[in-house]
């Protein structure tokens, strides 16, 4: 599997035999209690989820590069749970978990609307009038679709402001709104289907983030794409400031500075702390200066300038080049 510091994967797996992974409620309470309980051990951010009756997705971040011990430990302990339960033996799932990188910036949203929209892309919608799958959505369960979109649903589990702030501008009800609507957009003809932009059957990303990845893999990984090893290790958030105003011609002092005239490089600085270091949000603010919706504001911010101005974009793209050489480990 491809694996490195901060990387997005959905994760996918069914049943045995394709049988039912949940008998009762309780059996799905039990897999979200054990899906908690195992991304606080790994230090997982879980940003999306939904269970169906013989199958289930999610949507995950790895701050640490830790994707398979994550789902080993969570596979796991459901399995024995599920058993103990229910007087069973033997395996739940159909082997191994599948996996995708997920380029972020292009596909992580339009994902994550795919995944909330598997409670009615079964046969027993298939006719059903678009106010009824609407309200389907709205009050199933078992998915943090409801969780996004009011505040009541939401599970403690779940940082919903990440997502949000990033792709909806804030954590309002206005930015709630902007996000069910953008879910209920697709059910009104044919949903948008991201996994055909699967690349060696093992990413989901643009062209430039599968040569991204493939600039990071030794000569044989690039024949052999699912069997690669991890790939950076972290780097603290101090070098990478450095770096980016060494860059920019300016002092490190100056991107910390909240009032600075360097906008666009102290969120340059943000961003990649963001990515290549091991630092939380609320970590990287305090060295910022700011709190932790700032740092994610800041964030959407960049990312909203460097869709228009190609020069700003092209300088970003040198600056990141340079933190990945200092991101890959000498062997």
């Amino acid at each position: 599997r491809i694996e490195y510091p901060g990387a997005y994967y959905h994760v996918m797996n069914r049943g045995n035999r394709r049988e039912d992974i949940f008998l009762t409620n309780k059996d799905r309470q039990g897999f979200v209690d054990a899906l908690a309980d195992s991304c606080d051990t790994y230090s997982i951010k879980l940003i999306t989820y939904v269970l169906m009756d013989n199958h289930f997705h999610l949507l995950v971040q790895t701050p640490q590069a830790n994707l398979s011990e994550f789902m080993r430990h969570f596979l796991v302990t459901y399995t024995v749970r599920f058993n103990l339960r229910n007087g069973c033996t033997g395996h739940v799932f159909q082997g191994r978990f599948k996996s995708l990188l997920v380029d972020e910036d292009e596909y992580l949203l339009p994902l994550s609307r795919y995944i909330h929209l598997n409670p009615i892309r079964s046969k027993r919608f298939k006719d059903a009038d678009i106010p009824t799958k609407t309200e389907y959505l709205k009050e199933y369960s078992w998915s943090t679709f409801a969780g996004y979109c009011y505040l009541r649903k939401r599970n403690k589990n779940i940082d919903y402001s990440w997502f949000l702030c990033t792709y909806f501008g804030e954590d309002t009800a206005k930015a709630r709104r902007r996000c069910r609507e953008y879910v209920y957009q697709a059910i009104d003809g044919e949903i948008e289907n991201p996994f055909e932009a699967v690349v060696h059957q093992s990413i989901i990303g643009a062209q430039d983030f599968v040569d991204w990845v493939r600039q990071k893999l030794p000569r044989k990984a690039q024949r052999e794409v699912p069997a690669l090893n991890r790939l950076q290790h972290h780097i603290s958030v101090e070098r990478i400031i450095a770096e980016v105003a060494k860059a920019g011609n300016a002092k490190a002092a100056d991107l910390r500075d909240r009032k600075t005239k360097l906008k666009d490089l102290r969120q340059m600085a943000i961003e990649l702390s963001y990515r290549y270091s091991n630092y939380k949000q609320k970590e990287i603010g305090a060295i910022f200066g700011v709190d932790y919706s700032t740092v994610s504001q800041s964030r959407t911010r960049l990312k909203t300038k460097l869709n228009s101005s190609r020069k700003l974009k092209k300088q970003f793209h040198r600056i990141r080049a340079q933190i990945e050489k200092m991101a890959i480990p000498k062997i």
